[in-house]
């Protein structure tokens, strides 16, 4: 050993990441549109308007799917009424699902995990829980439902993929005092 070096006893490190699902959040509500064109013919074309007329009212929208007939997306509860007035105003008939919630799956290399996706929708189909979209990204699975049903939604999650209640982050249901 070298001069001056001292054994210290300590416990192991490891620079491996934990695998498997780690966390579960619910986001603040939102709401859920569903714009429909008005002409079958250049439909892409009406498509990129409807973006177009959101990017310029700078209402941020997610969770964005191309639809048959149209588009559909998330945007903030807040900004909903005024997106609908703006896309009615310009000929875009709207339907607005509104009190969603985002549930959010957390696990490290998520898509590298056989069957999360699969058991994630097993526990809401099981629990009666329509799925109004579903995305996945590297460390997450997000679920969009009713706000009504998440609480139920966590705790079957929770159940499914062996997870304590301190690793759930339910803040936005918290502060709505449900």
């Amino acid at each position: 050993m070298h001069e001056g070096w001292a054994i210290v006893q300590g416990e192991r490190v490891s620079f491996e990441r934990e695998r498997g699902v780690s966390a579960i959040s619910v986001s603040a509500e939102v709401a859920y549109l569903v714009v429909r064109a008005p002409h079958s013919h250049s439909l892409t074309a009406q498509r990129q308007q409807i973006l177009n007329l959101l990017r310029e009212a700078e209402i941020p929208i997610f969770l964005i799917k191309l639809q048959r007939n149209g588009i559909s997306f998330g945007v903030d509860s807040e900004l909903a009424h005024r997106a609908c007035a703006i896309l009615e105003e310009h000929g875009f008939p709207v339907v607005v699902k509104p009190r969603r919630v985002m549930v959010s799956i957390f696990a490290q290399n998520m898509r590298e995990l056989h069957g999360v996706f699969a058991k994630v929708a097993e526990v809401l189909y099981e629990a009666g829980v329509a799925i109004e979209q579903m995305s996945d990204a590297h460390n997450r699975i997000t679920c969009l439902i009713e706000a009504a049903r998440a609480p139920l939604v966590v705790d079957r999650l929770c159940a499914a993929f062996g997870l304590p209640p301190q690793k759930v982050s339910l803040a936005a249901l918290e502060s709505e005092g449900r």
